[in-house]
């Protein structure tokens, strides 16, 4: 009888945790701008294998207690199964099951290879040494730092000997959103933007190729969405802007940086279709990028995104050198005639709509 006691009183209580954990899992259905609600999409696959192992553990228990309601636990079993199918079918095509995008049909022409890589260093890391290794054993043609200040200014200008160009942003009270960009390419140009009044940098940088081509590479890190920090809608609003301005440029663009948001996340995929913009991570899996270290909470915030100029020869996640990211790297080809590439992803009926609220919500949150 108390056997039979405490495993109902287990029962239940581990039903009403299933419930709460999948309504939690449920937040990003929510039009909301509130860093909580938001960050609620970043640990979607680990929702997913939570909700799948309370769920055996719950009706292991049922089905040993044998008195349980049956309609209770369909009830459970059904809307968490549910729950679990929508999270599997929104990472399905990060899974690298799926067809994988950008590939090239064809060895890619000399001089036409890019080797794009983006570091968050992490402020106070002061692993220079072990990642100026890194740098020269990875030898990208073009290198986003990110979370850089004066200190790392100085600990980062070896690299200056490989690289022609190099540019740098480093605000006045030095702090986490400190820029540093190199190139084994000329620049036409650049300069930084501030989208919406933020103090977070959009460098704009426009890369000379072989062949006088340029390409345009434009490297964000916005502030992610904290009770701290700032709204989600200024995060939305930068990411999206850029996406706009790679869209309405003449050269093919490359859109990178610690994004602060997940590829499946909603912001994401919009940017990637108002920008025409591919996600090597499509077909090929999930690159977790942070946090360095820690299996649990792990996401992809790097992102790498390019417009159908480009074919993808490779995409990796890099060794760790002491920062709370990983380093990606994506090993791209210029083919302006798209050969053996694939069409950018398209835009949806409301997505300019969204666009244009994403942008209200976020002057509307600068002004408050």
């Amino acid at each position: 009888m108390r056997q039979s006691g405490w495993l109902s009183f287990a029962s239940a209580g581990l039903a009403c945790l299933i419930l709460a954990l999948a309504a939690l899992s449920c937040l990003p259905l929510v039009r909301s701008d509130t860093w909580w609600v938001r960050y609620a999409d970043f640990p979607r696959l680990q929702f997913a294998i939570a909700l799948a192992a309370l769920l055996c553990v719950y009706l292991s228990i049922f089905l040993v207690r044998r008195g349980g309601s049956w309609k209770s636990a369909s009830v459970v079993a059904g809307l968490t199964l549910l729950v679990i199918a929508w999270h599997a079918e929104t990472l399905y095509p990060y899974s690298g099951l799926g067809a994988p995008s950008a590939i090239g049909a064809e060895a890619c022409p000399g001089g036409a290879t890019l080797k794009v890589m983006v570091a968050n260093v992490q402020k106070r890391n002061e692993e220079a040494d072990a990642f100026r290794r890194l740098v020269s054993d990875a030898d990208p043609d073009l290198l986003l730092i990110l979370e850089t200040d004066r200190w790392w200014d100085r600990h980062l200008a070896p690299l200056e000997q490989s690289f022609s160009d190099h540019v740098q942003y480093i605000p006045e009270d030095e702090g986490a959103f400190g820029l540093h960009f190199f190139s084994k390419k000329a620049l036409a140009s650049h300069e930084f933007r501030f989208f919406f009044g933020v103090d977070t940098p959009t460098l704009f940088a426009d890369v000379r190729l072989p062949g006088a081509a340029n390409v345009q590479f434009i490297g964000l890190h916005p502030h992610p969405p904290l009770a701290w920090s700032q709204p989600a809608s200024l995060r939305d609003g930068s990411i999206l802007k850029a996406a706009l301005e790679a869209r309405s440029s003449q050269d093919a663009s490359i859109l990178a940086g610690d994004f602060n948001a997940v590829p499946w996340e909603g912001v994401t995929r919009r940017a990637a279709r108002g920008g025409g913009l591919l996600d090597p991570r499509i077909g090929r899996g999930f690159y977790a990028s942070f946090k360095a270290g820690n299996p649990v909470i792990s996401w992809p915030l790097d992102q790498i995104l390019f417009q159908d100029s480009f074919t993808l020869e490779g995409f990796k996640v890099l060794p760790g050198f002491g920062s709370d990211h990983f380093p990606v790297m994506a090993e791209l080809c210029y083919r302006p005639d798209r050969s053996g590439g694939e069409s950018a992803p398209e835009l949806q009926p409301d997505d300019l709509q969204d666009v244009q609220a994403s942008f209200e919500a976020a002057r509307r949150a600068k002004s408050e």
